[in-house]
């Protein structure tokens, strides 16, 4: 398993925003430190996305106040953290990992975080964030989640203009839970790499698969696939996971692989009241099994060099190409 000051694992999506802002509506501080460093030091993970995630019952009118409030959370606890450092681009995400510092990537899941107003988008690119999922599982003013399989209408206009945005800004673009239309109206869009921060592939049955076209889409415009860990397949264990993993990495090759597990065991009363019933997968329940994908990934015959491309510098090379 990783130390803390040794490149470790980058999870490329991590829910603690929503933890985060959960227990500091009850009056508790310091929450990262408190509930999250032991485990992800565990679990060998030395940064990570951290997307902000509007709860459901504040869609769609409240979204927008309250991601600015989770945001304001979010940010707080850093400033009574001595173990996270928020980046905001990788020079800075290398160094904090230097210090035994947990390297922090602000992000967003779901485009309600904005509205309609692109220029909110740029004022939370001032407050720090680099990487931008237009959608959760729902329709909103800019593309179709994945409850909308049958009925995607595509990347809307603002959509576009949305993208468009986050290209001139060096926003990293993830393209994770969006719906089939709207996935390859992104790509015909976008001009730089773009990401699916969690996502299966056609391994095993999974609500939230992509298609081969898609997995190769995202290598081709230079990105990274992260795969998640929840509801993977007709099998629920760490076996199945790697699964995935290796799937992808025949697909679109080694280089456009990497770790997006989706951790919900502190979601779970949130996710089961908005209907989601996810099973964890056996080995790989919480961030402090993560470390336990490197020894399979060494069974199915990678070397360790193309484990590290996998385990963090993947995403780290993407995040440079687009971010800096």
């Amino acid at each position: 398993m990783p130390q803390a000051r040794d490149p470790g694992i980058f999870d490329l999506h991590a829910d603690l925003p929503a933890d985060v802002i959960k227990y500091r509506d009850q009056g508790e501080r310091s929450v990262l430190e408190r509930r999250h460093l032991a485990k992800l030091r565990k679990g060998g993970v030395t940064g990570l996305v951290a997307p902000i995630w509007v709860e459901g019952r504040f869609k769609p009118k409240k979204a927008v106040a309250r991601g600015r409030v989770i945001a304001d959370a979010f940010l707080a606890d850093f400033s009574e953290s001595t173990s996270f450092i928020l980046v905001k681009n990788v020079r800075e995400l290398k160094a904090a990992e230097r210090r035994g510092k947990i390297g922090v990537v602000l992000g967003c899941e779901g485009g309600e975080l904005i509205g309609n107003d692109i220029g909110a988008l740029r004022d939370y690119h001032d407050l720090g964030l680099r990487s931008f999922g237009l959608v959760w599982n729902q329709r909103n003013a800019l593309a179709d989640g994945m409850y909308h399989p049958n009925d995607d209408q595509g990347l809307t206009k603002l959509g576009r203009e949305v993208v468009e945005e986050l290209d001139d800004l060096r926003i990293l673009i993830d393209l994770a839970h969006i719906a089939p239309k709207s996935f390859w109206g992104v790509i015909e869009t976008a001009k730089r790499p773009v990401m699916v921060s969690h996502g299966a592939t056609a391994a095993h049955k999974s609500l939230r698969n992509s298609t081969d076209d898609q997995l190769r889409a995202v290598a081709e415009s230079g990105g990274v696939f992260g795969i998640f860990a929840v509801n993977a397949g007709d099998t629920h264990d760490l076996r199945a996971y790697v699964d995935h993993v290796m799937h992808a990495v025949r697909v679109a090759g080694v280089e456009h692989v990497g770790l997006g597990p989706d951790f919900c065991d502190y979601l779970r009363d949130e996710l089961k009241a908005q209907g989601d019933q996810l099973k964890d997968m056996v080995g790989l329940e919480d961030t402090t099994k993560l470390g336990a994908v490197v020894p399979e990934l060494s069974k199915r015959g990678l070397s360790e060099e193309e484990i590290r491309l996998i385990t963090r510098e993947n995403f780290l090379r993407v995040f440079k190409d687009v971010v800096g």
